[in-house]
């Protein structure tokens, strides 16, 4: 094994041939790795490069009433403070349905909130500054005010008609129906000589990456060029929602992934923080910067699971299954994630099941 190839792994078992144990897994970037040539986002400096940091709602549902700006204006290093009014004008809302998932409902959302908060942690203000630390230190001085409205957060009650409806316009909280039927179940449970059931509770989850989502925007007016450094899974795909959202052409989009500190999944998604400094860079026609912090991460970051799963399976005397029968409730939050959606975990474990 050579430096160029360093393993993972490399375990002498007893009693075990070497030939069994000399299987382990190729890193083949280990060694630019470890002597610090690796190549991060973070570590990238522009010239004219400004810093973002975001002002957060503390509540998860509720009217924006009033953003006094006029402490963290003053605030040193501070160059602008970008509410969602204006900067709706950069970056177009988008919507997390897709046609193959018939009935999947969710409503436009927005790179910052624009009058409503919809979940804790949405931005409702940027801060734009000459550092990150001074971009900090000025969103602890704006004041917002809200008129705070029920928060919806347990799915088995979300689903009941006195519920709080999160989009109105919605009708109500469910995001998507499916079913999937096959055989006569009823029949096969009324005959059967043993039944089993439970119910199983699969918590809320998500990734926690040793790089945290981050990213740097630089837009050129003079020729329309977009260029996208981001630690990211899918350039290829943010060109083209960079493109449609932004408004640049598709061809003047260039999207940069080169090491990415782990993803787990978390960094293939449409990050509203990640849509907003795009659309900042663009408006400032300078190179800006967005780092989320561990807090911002544990906040922001797309969840998974949240499932609560009943089933129960119908056995004859000599223990043949006759039917199984599940229900499955999914929580996703108060939009679709765009553009793969929220939709895929509870489907899955409809069709996967049988």
């Amino acid at each position: 094994m050579t430096e160029e190839n360093l393993s993972a792994t490399d375990i002498s078992v007893l009693g075990r041939p070497n030939s069994y144990i000399g299987r382990s897994v190729p890193r083949p970037n280990a060694r630019r790795l470890l002597s610090g040539q690796g190549q991060f986002v973070d570590d990238l400096k522009l010239p004219r490069m400004l810093h973002v940091a975001f002002v957060r709602s503390p509540y998860a549902n509720a009217s924006i009433t009033n953003i006094d700006c006029s402490a963290a204006q003053s605030s040193s290093g501070v160059v602008k403070i970008v509410d969602g009014k204006e900067l709706k004008e950069f970056c177009a809302p988008w919507v997390g349905i897709l046609t193959h998932f018939k009935g999947l409902k969710s409503p436009p959302q927005h790179a910052i909130a624009v009058e409503r908060v919809c979940w804790q942690g949405e931005a409702v203000a940027a801060v734009i500054a000459e550092s990150r630390a001074e971009a900090e230190d000025a969103v602890a001085l704006v004041d917002v005010t809200y008129e705070e409205f029920p928060a919806v957060v347990d799915p088995e009650t979300a689903i009941d008609s006195t519920s709080h409806v999160i989009h109105p316009e919605m009708g109500d909280n469910i995001a998507f129906k499916n079913a999937v039927e096959a055989g006569d179940v009823d029949a096969a449970f009324a005959e059967a000589e043993l039944v089993v059931e439970e119910t199983f509770q699969f918590e809320r989850h998500t990734g926690v990456t040793l790089e945290p989502r981050v990213i740097l925007s630089d837009y050129s007016e003079t020729e329309d060029l977009l260029t996208v450094n981001m630690s990211f899974q899918a350039p290829h795909m943010m060109q083209h929602i960079f493109a449609a959202h932004i408004g640049v052409p598709e061809g003047n989009v260039r999207v940069i992934c080169k090491d990415v500190g782990g993803s787990f999944g978390i960094k293939v998604h449409v990050y509203a923080d990640e849509m907003a400094t795009v659309a900042i860079s663009k408006m400032m026609c300078r190179p800006v910067k967005f780092t989320a912090d561990r807090l911002e991460s544990f906040v922001t970051d797309i969840h998974a699971r949240h499932h609560r799963v009943h089933g129960r399976m119908a056995f004859s005397s000599q223990g043949e299954i006759l039917g199984i029968e599940i229900d499955a409730l999914t929580g996703i939050g108060p939009y679709s994630m765009y553009p793969r959606t929220s939709a895929m975990e509870a489907n899955q474990v409809i069709n996967f099941t049988g």
